[in-house]
């Protein structure tokens, strides 16, 4: 192995799927961030539906409410697109080192500070990648 490769580089290819998977999860986490007024405003009017909370008011009441919630699901709604970004590929990769024991991934991008003309110290560094 040369001293500049990256070994992160070789083992990407064997990580693509789990890598795509921790991906689509940070997706959906920073969906549910942005967008959980609009939800919450949503899930309240379908609630009071479901309720037939619409039998028991006058109609101007409902009407109102109505216009109310659409208004809110609007504003929430462009709210959560100007916040919302969709996640980079290293923020991926940090979130699935963060899940394993001794950070792998980020110790195996590391590069040896110190002692790299020393045969002893890069064989060291050597044997730590590889048990990484």
């Amino acid at each position: 192995m040369a001293a500049t490769e990256n070994p992160l580089k070789a083992l990407t290819a064997r990580l693509r799927r789990p890598l795509l998977l921790t991906w689509a999860g940070l997706i959906a986490e920073r969906l549910v961030r942005a967008f959980w007024p609009m939800w919450s405003v949503i899930a309240a009017g379908a609630a009071a539906l479901m309720l037939g909370l619409h039998d028991l008011a006058a109609v101007e009441v409902v009407w109102g409410t109505a216009m109310l919630a659409a208004l809110a699901v609007l504003v929430y709604g462009v709210l959560g697109f100007v916040k919302f970004r969709f996640p980079r590929r290293a923020e991926a990769l940090a979130r699935m080192d963060e899940a394993m024991p001794g950070r792998p991934l980020a110790a195996l991008a590391d590069v040896q500070a110190i002692g790299a003309g020393d045969a002893g110290s890069a064989a060291l560094w050597r044997a730590h990648q590889a048990r990484m």
